[in-house]
């Protein structure tokens, strides 16, 4: 099913700073020194949800079983704890196949954590493990090995399904997994008066890396924004963020994503990657734009014209999807007026003529918008100016090739 994605944010330090100039400058980002745990986690009941690839943690300490101790070992149920001691509970949902692999990192090293998986039946299931009727699929109950950091988990490179207490090993062998199946992590701190954990659950398959990168394109910078991820044809969110800078996210052969990005006071950006793409590109530069006068709206193409014996030009069928683009925007945005500025490749010859024919080009997208329901009023057309394309001929001595320039459309005023 997905994309998956992360690169957790550290929560940003809200208090602005400036520089020697007295420009304000972005918020260094501060790591939370614990997280709370929701509320009974330590009951199998109330587990705390886990996403695949984000870091839960550090959290607070384990204080405790909770108001049940639900695993008590009798002879029909082998390799789980002996008893309970500081107990929380997890569920995670799996996304997509692959091999799960967790890991926790106590937040101390000295303290000795304990781990059971199982996997997740129905509503029944805490009531079975209170009942002794179900065995985990995973046990790692080993010594805390201080010199490593007292980590523990599931990894690609575990070999064993169980590790009991005299053990020096401390992985288990990872669990294969599919997709929208359901497992339960027990978590056991031993260690009274211990302090918490990081937990990540993640999942080891054919993937294609991409980062997403939110830029201001205005001001070329880094920026946040809100990120959705979904599913291509399922519609399916696989991923959202609020005020996110860059994240990484996994693309999976034969899936498509479509991945949006929304600013207050930007353009809305939309893209969708594929499994082939990401693997040609890694890197997918988000620019937002922002909506202020002197702005281009965003375009996802070139549009190309057609001129009949009688010099009419209009837009070419081909380019209509990149101006369905530009309708949907202005729709979206219904306060907004622009200029829709003509342009053309110039070798200088007749600059009159060529300045002449770019107003017919912004002419014919006006009409375009124009039957497509935008307000006449919103619009207005203009060519290149002399001057502009005299530019241009400039440009093009220096480069020795002919410049072909987009047509442009810039905001005039925003109500």
């Amino acid at each position: 099913m997905i994309a998956l994605v992360s690169v957790a944010d550290a929560q940003q330090n809200k208090t602005s700073t400036t520089n020697k100039k007295g420009k304000k400058i972005a918020p260094k980002p501060q790591q939370p020194t614990e997280v709370a745990l929701p509320s009974r986690s330590s009951d199998c009941f109330f587990a705390a949800p886990l996403t695949i690839d984000v870091a839960f943690g550090p959290t607070e300490p384990l204080r405790g079983y909770g108001f049940v101790s639900e695993i008590k070992p009798d002879g029909k149920v082998k390799n789980v704890f002996s008893q309970e001691h500081n107990t929380v509970w997890y569920i995670v949902k799996i996304p997509y196949a692959g091999k799960l692999c967790i890991d926790i990192t106590p937040k101390s090293t000295s303290d000795d954590y304990d781990l059971l998986v199982y996997k997740y039946t129905d509503k029944y299931f805490c009531n079975r493990i209170i009942g002794n009727k179900v065995s985990p699929l995973r046990s790692v109950m080993s010594a805390s090995d201080v010199s490593k950091g007292g980590k523990t988990g599931l990894s690609i490179g575990g070999t064993l399904t169980s590790i009991p207490k005299s053990s020096v090993v401390d992985y288990g062998k990872y669990i294969d997994v599919k997709e929208d199946e359901k497992y339960v992590i027990v978590v056991d701190n031993l260690t009274d008066g211990g302090l918490g954990h990081t937990i990540l659950a993640s999942i080891n398959t054919n993937f294609a890396p991409l980062t997403v990168l939110p830029i201001d394109s205005m001001n070329r910078e880094r920026t946040t924004a809100n990120i959705i991820v979904t599913e291509a044809g399922t519609e399916r969110v696989v991923f959202e963020r609020e005020d996110a800078g860059a994240q990484k996210l996994k693309i999976l052969p034969n899936k498509s994503y479509a991945i949006s990005l929304k600013k207050d006071g930007y353009f809305n950006y939309f893209r969708e990657v594929s499994h082939a793409q990401a693997i040609k590109d890694s890197i997918l530069t988000a620019r937002l734009i922002e909506i202020k006068v002197g702005a281009n709206l965003p375009m996802k193409g070139d549009i190309y014209f057609d001129i009949d014996e009688q010099n009419n030009v209009t837009v070419m069928p081909d380019s209509y999807y990149v101006l369905e683009e530009i309708v949907k925007v202005l729709q979206e945005y219904p306060r907004i007026s622009v200029d829709i500025i003509g342009r053309i490749a110039t070798e200088g010859l007749n600059l009159r003529k060529d300045s002449e024919h770019s107003l017919l080009r912004a002419e014919a997208i006006k009409n375009y918008l124009i039957g497509r329901g935008i307000p006449e009023a919103n619009l207005r057309a203009r060519g290149s100016f002399i001057k502009e394309l005299e530019k241009q001929i400039i440009a093009q001595k220096k480069t020795q090739s002919l410049i072909n320039p987009r047509c442009e459309i810039k905001i005039t005023k925003t109500k």
